[in-house]
């Protein structure tokens, strides 16, 4: 048994990619991205004749959550099983044949010229995967042939928002909360991508102005998970690796989780947490299992899911790609399972806790003892020091990357340090109090949440936005150039 008393840097952790680029992880595959972008085309046809039948005056609210919740699955760049493709793409073009066949007789009954989408494809039925590529690979090139420079990497941003605010809002969906109103305003949202002529100063205003909608759901989340899981509290998270047989949950879908841990009760199986579930940490209601004992691992999940000896669960929000793991260990409850992963359906944590019962487990001699992460989340403290702050000049700084380097740099400014890259609900709490003109952002962690993160916070007007610096393979060149170049947030 290793008795290891160390330090950790944990929350740092989780912004260094390093890793990913050599071993392909975060590199494009033309192949996915083609099937993402004919998927992505039905949706945008969706969109398209929602927003022309509420000219109208008619809902088809069953549609609109139908295309938010498949805008919501691709977001992550990997290989996808053909069979849950093409069961999502055919659902979506039955519903999208619908939408329009409606949209054709409102315009027929009331005598009005009807118009079309740009660049539609009508997909035909039993189609094989070179036929889909193909489809896929003419949108791609397209899109790229439609847009300048300037207005594709802006169409790129708005897609992106797009995709991860569908993301938030089918967890609050699963969580029990469901609002028409934002399903039609993310579709309405994504319809810009449409309009071919839509000019550059628009797209940026209606990226502005859609970062209410994105803020609002995120308030919306952040209070119906409390309202789930108890009020957040500061917590204490367990680096341990104890003795025995054991699950590691990845992704960041909280009600999942939950699912798991009340299905392993009663088996000799421990759960660990990875990537961004560690948040569970903080919620009272998930300190009842005892089979909860601890978190493995940061956010490399090639590294993790190697060294962890016991099958891995990936949540339907997990977002990194799995093309290069090892097989058979990992299993999902994705609406599109990737072809590494073996799918759950309806939540029957069976095959996976058989699985773990069956693996080798860890032993005496894998055990460590590490110090413990300390989550924090003290109210009164960030409150004090936004009240004091008020004609001071305010830095917050999300994650914990570098932040010697960002103490430094800011060292005029008074900092409030968010260790947690993910720390959204004490973000907000910041800017529904202080003074916005004199508050400035840093955000350290790359990824697509932190994408939609720092572009919800647009509502507020900061005065400034700072971001990592990431490697173009993880976030996309055009939403960096973006970013930067059309919202002024600045690369550090």
């Amino acid at each position: 048994m290793q008795n290891k008393d160390r330090k950790t840097n944990f929350f740092s952790e989780f912004s260094d990619k390093s890793g990913c680029i050599n071993s392909g992880m975060c590199s494009v595959d033309p192949s996915s991205n083609a099937l993402e972008e004919l998927l992505l085309n039905e949706i945008r046809q969706i969109a398209f004749y929602i927003v022309k039948l509420a000219d109208f005056g008619i809902e088809n609210a069953k549609i609109a959550e139908d295309a938010v919740n498949g805008l919501s699955v691709i977001i992550v760049n990997t290989a996808l099983r053909l069979k849950d493709y093409k069961a999502l793409l055919y659902k979506l073009e039955e519903e999208k044949k619908s939408a329009k066949e409606l949209y054709l007789g409102c315009c027929k009954e009331r005598r009005i010229k009807y118009e079309l989408v740009e660049h539609a494809i009508e997909i035909p039925k039993n189609v094989d995967l070179t036929e889909l590529l193909k489809a896929g690979e003419s949108l791609v090139i397209e899109k790229q042939k439609e847009f300048e420079p300037k207005k594709l990497d802006l169409i790129e941003l708005l897609i992106t928002f797009a995709k991860t605010t569908a993301s938030n809002l089918d967890k609050l969906r699963r969580l029990g909360y469901s609002n028409d109103e934002w399903n039609f305003k993310i579709l309405k949202f994504l319809n810009l991508t449409n309009i071919s002529s839509v000019r550059i100063e628009k797209l940026k205003r209606k990226i502005c102005e859609f970062s209410e909608v994105s803020y609002k759901i995120w308030e919306k989340l952040t209070e119906t998970l409390e309202k789930c899981y108890g009020k957040r509290i500061e917590a204490e998270i367990s680096l341990d690796i104890k003795t025995g047989k054991s699950i590691l949950a990845s992704g960041s879908d909280l009600d999942e989780l939950d699912k798991l841990l009340e299905a392993t009760e009663g088996y000799n199986v421990n759960v660990y947490t990875n990537s961004t579930l560690f948040m569970a940490f903080s919620y009272p209601h998930f300190l009842k299992y005892k089979n909860l004992v601890g978190h493995f691992g940061g956010e490399n999940a090639e590294e993790d899911f190697t060294k962890f000896k016991g099958p891995i669960f990936a949540t339907q929000s997990f977002l990194q790609k799995v093309d290069y793991f090892r097989r058979g260990t990992i299993f999902t409850t994705k609406i599109i399972a990737p072809e590494r992963m073996i799918r759950i359906e309806d939540y029957d944590f069976k095959p996976l806790i058989q699985n773990a019962l069956d693996s080798e487990g860890f032993t005496e001699d894998d055990e460590t003892k590490t110090e413990k992460v300390q989550l924090k989340y003290d109210i009164e403290k960030i409150d004090k020091i936004v009240e004091n702050a008020d004609k001071k000049e305010l830095l917050v700084a999300v994650g914990s990357y570098k932040k010697e380097k960002i103490a430094e740099r800011f060292a005029g400014n008074e900092i409030i340090e968010l260790e947690s890259p993910v720390e959204i609900q004490l973000l907000i709490r910041i800017l529904n109090k202080a003074n916005c003109d004199n508050l400035s952002i840093v955000f350290t962690h790359c990824g697509p949440n932190t994408i939609n993160i720092l572009f919800s916070t647009l509502y507020m007007d900061p005065k400034k936005i700072y971001f990592a610096k990431c490697p173009n393979t993880l976030i996309s060149p055009h939403v960096i150039r973006a970013m930067s170049e059309e919202f002024d947030v600045e690369m550090i």
